[in-house]
């Protein structure tokens, strides 16, 4: 019929029916079906929970053999410690491995002959505060009761204090057990640093062989970063440790407290740790300055603040900020981590492990998110700028090139 149309159930409307359209703001009745969900698979979800489980598996695992491989992780910070002599030598026509003998040889001998040096005062030094524990004992209780009485206070440290001189007298009476167990850790780190000197290149080149061809350049320079950070890190700890014992040595010596050698050696051990280790070496010095006068530890304290206020801001800039180059927030939640995890030991790989971390993230993950959002290099060239000196040429350009997003 004219001026009839058909719809699409077949029946006809009139053209200027109303009812043929929706009137303007109307919606349609016509219901819109929507595509099904894919149920999730089995084999994804089997897929998934093996992940899980070999997640779960590998903590597990490491958390077994942690001592394990906190002793390789020292080896390898050891081995790319010494890498840079190592590799001078080879310049020289030197083989590798001789090289490496080379330079442990070195290390014993300036071992030898400092323990050889060392090892009479640090043995008598003992023995003196061994037998005058009872002594400095007296001598601070009798000092915290003169400052109960001229406050009006009363508060008793008498069994603390006991506590505290019997640790640290015990632990005088243990300390041959404690240096046969460095020596042994100490035999094992040159061996695992010694074939670790030996083989890495080689897995080096094998790892990088596995990335795709045009990601082998950045995977190379990450592996180079990392050595440099971490062999850095050992140097410039070693440089102020050193440092830091001998002027604290130096300084107790001056001020006329007992024990000057141990104390020294104390600081630098502790100097090692990052932002804490420098106050926890001020300790013992300041309360055996309890044993010389009333008022001595307040210019005890004063003389090592100094010190350490001398060394963080002239050896700790030059030597540790210059390779690590770590923020101070991340120095300290490393610290935290590391030492809830594994104490002294993990508190001193913390700084090296987090600066690894530090490469991977802006070397690996940094530039994956600005090829993500399509930056230019020139954005990416301003958030890094690497360390090792024979990357620094390699490094991004800024040339306002955009990245095109994958």
């Amino acid at each position: 019929m004219a001026g009839r149309a058909p719809d699409q159930s077949g029946a006809t409307t009139a053209r200027g029916d109303p009812r043929a359209t929706p009137a303007a703001g109307e919606h349609s009745h016509i219901p819109h079906h929507r595509a099904p969900e894919q149920p999730v698979s089995v084999r994804t979800l089997v897929v998934a929970a093996l992940i899980v489980l070999g997640i779960i598996a590998l903590v597990f695992l490491l958390s077994q053999i942690i001592g394990v491989v906190l002793m390789v992780l020292v080896a390898i910070v050891f081995a790319e410690g010494i890498r840079p002599l190592v590799e001078r030598l080879r310049r020289r026509r030197v083989p590798q491995p001789i090289a490496i003998i080379v330079i442990y040889v070195a290390l014993v001998v300036f071992l030898g002959l400092m323990v050889a040096l060392l090892v009479q005062p640090i043995v008598s030094e003992a023995q003196s505060l061994a037998d005058n524990f009872p002594t400095y004992q007296r001598n601070f209780l009798s000092f915290f009761n003169s400052l109960e009485k001229q406050f009006h206070f009363n508060v008793d440290v008498s069994k603390q204090v006991a506590d505290a001189l019997g640790a640290a007298q015990q632990v005088l009476f243990t300390i041959g057990g404690i240096i046969f167990s460095l020596v042994i850790n100490f035999v094992l780190v040159l061996v695992v640093g010694f074939l670790w000197l030996v083989t890495s290149d080689r897995m080096k080149r094998f790892v990088i062989g596995l990335f795709p061809v045009p990601h082998q350049e950045i995977a190379g320079n990450v592996f180079s970063e990392i050595g440099y950070r971490m062999g850095g890190y050992l140097r410039a700890v070693a440089i102020n440790s050193l440092a830091v014992g001998v002027v604290t040595g130096v300084a107790c010596t001056v001020l006329g407290l007992p024990s000057p050698i141990l104390l020294g050696i104390f600081a630098g051990l502790t100097a090692a740790v990052p932002l804490v280790g420098p106050f926890v070496g001020i300790v013992p010095p300041v309360l055996l300055a309890f044993t010389v006068g009333p008022l001595y530890p307040l210019l005890v304290l004063v003389v090592l603040l100094v010190v350490q206020l001398i060394d963080a801001n002239t050896v700790v800039p030059l030597v540790m900020n210059r390779v690590v180059a770590l923020p101070a927030l991340a120095v300290v939640l490393a610290l935290l981590i590391g030492g809830t995890l594994q104490g002294f030991a993990g508190a001193l790989l913390a700084v090296p492990v987090a600066a690894a971390l530090q490469v991977i993230i802006l070397r690996v993950l940094v530039p994956a998110v600005y090829h993500a959002q399509g930056r230019d290099d020139s954005a990416y060239a301003a958030a890094y700028q690497p360390l090792t000196p024979h990357l620094k040429s390699s490094a991004p350009r800024g040339g306002g090139r955009r990245l095109k997003a994958r």
